[in-house]
């Protein structure tokens, strides 16, 4: 409950509360007021009575044989001229007697003697407790007993009969001796009287809420009058919450409020210094931390030199460590060959999230001309960058154009570019990297590219061409050592390489998802992955002609020879002198091992001797399960699948059906089931590759 309420609430149930007791003790107070009125009333009026009575004529007045003499109609006409003479005031004598001690032994003392009229009963009949002189007078008092009449004097009380209650007044009469001769009695309808209180009441309720209504009003007025400086108070509080630090709070009053705001204006003042000592700050925080991660960057790509050899992944790297530096919602890396540019390097994080999945997009074989009439083209020309604000509104005499074909496929929408040709120290364009809409901290787009991020871009596109340059040194090597084996074995071909280790990447990063492996160790890996299955069936190289090109099936002697080129493979990196070492000897010396251990060559120990194509005596413990490196199981998988789906000279390629239930049947046998089960779930990402290096 607000301050607002509460003090309302409390100010008028205090206010309302007194005012009502007050109306009521004023009430009650008037009631009494009037009673002792009434009763001094009808007291003063039998003394009046009692005064007008002559003694001896009511002291002849002894029973019914004193009606209709003289004194008795003296009585009864002296009874009802004071009867009428006070009919018509506002409480007016119901009946007016006189009663004489009694001399029948009534209860009251009393017996009736005259009276100013005839009182009836209900019925219309007479009452026969005042048909005459004599009779016992037996009013009752109000609480239900007999209404004694002991008082000499004057006395007023409450009685009731048979035909009512009343307020009756009694006056003695008393002869010249002073001896006590009778009763004046004057009765009043009791009725009146309380009908009269009841008006007193309600006119003490009718005043109490017409009280309580002004009181609230006044209140609710009052209270809203002391409470508008603390409510102009709570508004500028929340202004200043919001960060308006420049408002001012203006309460014209010379009290204590009037002190507090002086000090909270002052505090505003204050926390709007401070608010913008803090931009200042946080624009200087902010701009350390860009550099900062501008080195890190750079540096991470120097760093790649070292650990990345696989020219895919480092495209994929350097392109996502460009967007991660700029903030950009897209980007690609186009590699040099010729007088083209290809493109097979794309990332996209919209388009990507409209398909709801977060992987690479690779477009297979566009070529863009090195010339003007591209942007990226025009950048690889002139060795410039080239920076757009709105690819949509290039002027007509630019050199280059946007082409829209891609957006207009893919509901994408193009902005801002930057176009960085990708150089090495000695002038060599090896590509071009191009980012696209740039977006701020919060993902909101922004205009366009600054100068400042311009000059980072081609810092670390000179260290990224330094990069591509290395790893296509490494790639050519591993190439030529590819073709080497591809000269001996017809089966060994380019394309058979490069798939076994795209689908071995593909087995790997769905297997180290499943078991939350982080992300920059599965980049790690993979690479090393990728050229260890590239290079699984080297030792094939010394494998005798006779043997490796022999069209028809094998002997047994023939194929233990056969069986030897992966323990010549081995060791070709049994020095180990790198992580990429070990994982290449494991793979060329493992990736026949069956699940089931009925693989060869089985546990062996990799020394310093080599392997020689001749058959070796004895049987080698068997390798299975969970024995197997994982590189080597994986290479099995993706080794065989590639061999049944392509053609070789001694078999056609199977249907996809066919290879399916093959991989199935020998789930848990020849293969690691988890293997087999990764590679039905990502049957999609296979049939791309296959379709890549047909």
């Amino acid at each position: 409950m607000k301050l607002r309420t509460k003090l309302k609430c409390a100010t008028v149930v205090t206010a309302v509360s007194a005012t009502i007791v007050l109306c009521v003790a004023s009430y009650w107070f008037a009631r009494a007021r009037f009673k002792d009125l009434m009763e001094a009333q009808v007291r003063a009026v039998a003394v009046t009575v009692a005064a007008g009575v002559r003694p001896t004529a009511l002291a002849s007045v002894t029973g019914l044989q004193s009606i209709g003499t003289p004194d008795y109609e003296e009585l009864q006409h002296f009874l009802q001229q004071v009867q009428a003479d006070n009919s018509t005031s506002e409480f007016p004598f119901q009946f007016v007697y006189l009663m004489v001690p009694t001399t029948h032994g009534a209860t009251t003392g009393f017996d009736f003697a005259v009276d100013s009229t005839q009182r009836l009963l209900e019925t219309g009949e007479k009452n026969p407790e005042w048909d005459g002189p004599g009779e016992p007078f037996n009013a009752h008092s109000a609480d239900g007993g007999s209404a004694l009449i002991e008082s000499r004097f004057v006395s007023a009380r409450y009685l009731h009969d048979r035909l009512g209650e009343w307020l009756s007044g009694y006056a003695s009469i008393r002869a010249l001796d002073g001896s006590l001769v009778g009763l004046a009695g004057v009765d009043i309808d009791h009725n009146k009287i309380l009908r009269q209180l009841n008006l007193l009441l309600m006119l003490a309720v009718v005043v109490s809420l017409v009280c309580a209504t002004v009181v609230y009003f006044t209140v609710d007025e009052l209270v809203d009058r002391f409470l508008l400086p603390l409510t102009r108070m709570g508004a500028f509080v929340r202004e200043v919450g919001e960060g308006r630090f420049d408002a001012r709070l203006d309460v014209e009053t010379a009290s204590e409020f009037g002190a507090v705001s002086s000090d909270l204006n002052a505090m505003a003042q204050s926390l709007g210094c401070r608010e913008q000592l803090a931009r200042q700050n946080t624009a200087l925080a902010i701009d350390v931390e860009r550099k900062r991660e501008t080195l890190h960057a750079i540096l991470g790509v120097d760093a790649s030199l070292n650990e990345v050899q696989d020219m895919d992944i480092l495209m994929e790297r350097i392109l996502g460590d460009a967007r991660r530096l700029l903030g950009c919602d897209a980007g690609s890396v186009m590699l040099r060959e010729g007088d083209e540019l290809v493109l097979n390097y794309v990332q996209n994080d919209t388009i990507d999230a409209a398909h709801q999945r977060q992987q690479r997009r690779e477009i297979q074989n566009v070529r863009i001309p090195v010339n003007g009439g591209s942007i990226a083209g025009y950048a690889a020309f002139t060795g410039q960058a080239i920076v757009i604000d709105d690819a949509y509104r290039i002027p007509n005499d630019r050199p280059y154009h946007f082409n829209r074909s891609v957006d207009d496929a893919s509901g994408y929408r193009t902005h801002a570019i930057l176009a960085l040709p990708l150089r090495t120290s000695t002038g060599k364009n090896v590509g071009v990297l191009q980012l696209l809409n740039p977006l701020d901290r919060s993902g909101v787009a922004r205009t366009g590219f600054t100068t400042e991020e311009v000059e980072t871009l081609s810092h670390f596109g000179s260290a990224a061409a330094v990069a591509l340059e290395r790893t296509a040194l490494t790639r050519s090597i591993v190439l030529r050592m590819i073709s080497m084996a591809e000269l001996r074995d017809p089966n060994e071909t380019a394309a058979h390489v490069k798939r076994v280790a795209d689908y071995s990447v593909i087995l790997y990063e769905a297997w180290a998802r499943r078991y939350e492996v982080g992300l920059a160790e599965i980049q790690r890996q993979r690479d090393i992955l990728k050229f260890a299955a590239m290079l699984h069936d080297v030792g094939k190289v010394g494998i005798a002609d006779s043997v490796l090109k022999k069209p028809g099936r094998l002997t047994a002697e023939e194929y233990t020879i056969m069986q030897q080129h992966c323990r010549i493979g081995a060791d070709l990196f049994k020095g180990r002198e790198s992580v990429l070492d070990n994982a290449c000897l494991e793979v060329a010396l493992h990736h026949h091992q069956r699940w089931d251990g009925a693989g060869y060559p089985g546990i062996v120990d990799v020394g310093e001797k080599p392997a020689s194509s001749a058959a070796v005596g004895g049987e080698p413990a068997a390798m299975k399960g969970d024995a197997i490196p994982l590189f080597a199981r994986i290479v099995a998988v993706a080794d065989v699948f590639d061999a049944l789906s392509s053609k070789r000279q001694y078999k056609e390629s199977w249907p996809e059906e066919r290879v399916i239930t093959e991989m199935r049947v020998n789930a848990g046998r020849q293969f690691d089931p988890e293997l087999i089960e990764i590679l039905l779930e990502n049957m999609v990402q296979f049939r791309a590759v296959a379709a890549r290096y047909a």
